[in-house]
């Protein structure tokens, strides 16, 4: 049956759905992403099925896959017995489409060599990628049909469908993207590893007190070299600031890294490179810079959200492609006055280099920027309008819909206060 040529014949059962992921790991930025919609999608409605691809050790399954008892959960991995001809990616298909689901939903195909092979077949009526990993599965359309974003952090309709080989499926841009949890607890204390960073300042890093820091701790890989020359720009129109960037692991890496910024005109005595922090350092980090960048072409997504729940001012120069367009999507969505979106949200490079030149500069400003971005900030969490929106687009896209109607359905949970 084919969705998209709207047969949607009745059936007297739930909708049978499939979240297959090589990542769909507890603390995994994607499962902290998806997994509040899939949580709380209504389960008189769908029957859901868990699949975690593992291609190395045996990593933590995400606890919110245990939400629901009536949930099925499988984490799978190759034999020992398996050769490098596809036979385990053969007898993981042969397991999945004799489950018969309607929706198969692989939320970052590209992120994993295993969930990438096995979305190359044809195992459901309706298959569906989205940005667990930012970029069109490159499959043919009769094999992944759907690709479902946010028109938030999209260009319009007519030119976001060309990057595509999916048909483009968009969540509205009123509408929050997804059901986030809070990754910071009172006291300042980090979610995700426990641990307290009120006690941290700017020397526990090895940074001195009185200058304007310019924070961009996204790995290296994201930075092209035209980002380069916004941060050489950043230090030219601020003799006081300085850099605080991601140090690469690899040290040749590293090596090519420096060199390439002191191409493009840049300061190294002015940059500070830090290894990967823990989680509750990289908050303390947050909250001890100046101004953050976003980095360029390929922006933030978790990392924006955490910095806005930290109340902290973010410079982003919006990319032509999703991967780094995020962050212009929860800076319009979350209710930030104008001269908040003007403050922080590029057209050019040279904008961007201002925008952030000011900020550091302007404490007035900067302090009324940052006092209107955590007014706004629990706009971020728990929207049970994306959960709707959600479920509205599976529904759309499934190729059944169910005869008899649920007398508890997602709306009414809604009304009785039960999300």
């Amino acid at each position: 049956v084919d969705a998209k040529g709207g047969e949607h014949p009745c059936i007297d059962r739930k909708i049978r759905l499939a979240v297959i992921s090589g990542v769909l790991t507890e603390g995994h930025s994607n499962s902290e992403s998806f997994g509040g919609v899939l949580s709380h999608l209504d389960r008189n409605m769908f029957d859901v099925t868990y699949v975690l691809l593992t291609e190395q050790g045996d990593p933590e399954v995400a606890k919110f896959t245990k939400a629901h008892s009536s949930d099925r959960v499988y984490v799978w991995g190759k034999e020992d017995g398996d050769a490098s001809n596809g036979a385990w990616v053969t007898r993981w298909g042969k397991e999945i489409e004799s489950w018969e689901m309607d929706i198969i939903f692989h939320f970052d195909l590209t992120m994993s060599t295993f969930a990438r092979r096995l979305g190359m077949m044809r195992l459901a009526p309706v298959q569906v990628t989205s940005n667990g990993h930012p970029i069109t599965s490159g499959h043919d359309k009769s094999v992944i049909q759907y690709y479902i974003s946010w028109a938030a952090a999209e260009l319009p309709p007519e030119e976001s469908q060309k990057h595509y080989t999916e048909d483009l499926k968009l969540i509205p841009s009123d509408i929050a993207y997804q059901y986030y949890e809070r990754r910071i607890l009172p006291g300042q204390i980090s979610r995700m590893d426990g641990q307290s960073f009120r006690q941290l300042q700017r020397t526990d890093f090895g940074l001195p007190q009185n200058k304007h820091y310019y924070l961009c701790m996204q790995k290296p890989h994201k930075f092209h070299p035209e980002f380069d020359t916004l941060l050489c720009g950043i230090m030219v129109n601020d003799k006081e600031g300085l850099v605080v960037l991601h140090r690469e692991v690899s040290p040749s890496n590293q090596n090519v890294f420096e060199k390439r910024l002191e191409r493009a005109g840049c300061d190294l005595s002015r940059i500070t490179f830090l290894d990967q922090q823990p989680h509750h350092r990289l908050l303390a980090l947050y909250r001890e810079s100046t101004v953050v960048l976003d980095s360029y072409p390929a922006g933030g997504d978790t990392t924006t959200r955490e910095v806005i729940e930290m109340g902290k001012p973010l410079v982003t120069l919006p990319a032509r492609l999703l991967g780094g367009r995020w962050s212009l999507g929860y800076l319009n969505n979350i209710g930030l006055k104008e001269s908040t979106k003007q403050a922080l949200i590029a057209t050019n490079p040279e904008e961007y280099i201002n925008l952030a030149v000011n900020l550091a500069n302007d404490d007035t400003f900067r302090k009324s920027v940052e006092a209107d971005i955590t007014a706004a900030a629990p706009n971020l969490f728990h929207r049970v309008e994306a959960v709707v929106a959600w479920q509205e687009m599976f529904l759309e896209i499934s190729p059944y819909q169910q005869c008899q109607t649920h007398t508890l359905t997602l709306t009414r949970k809604i009304q009785k206060g039960e999300l």
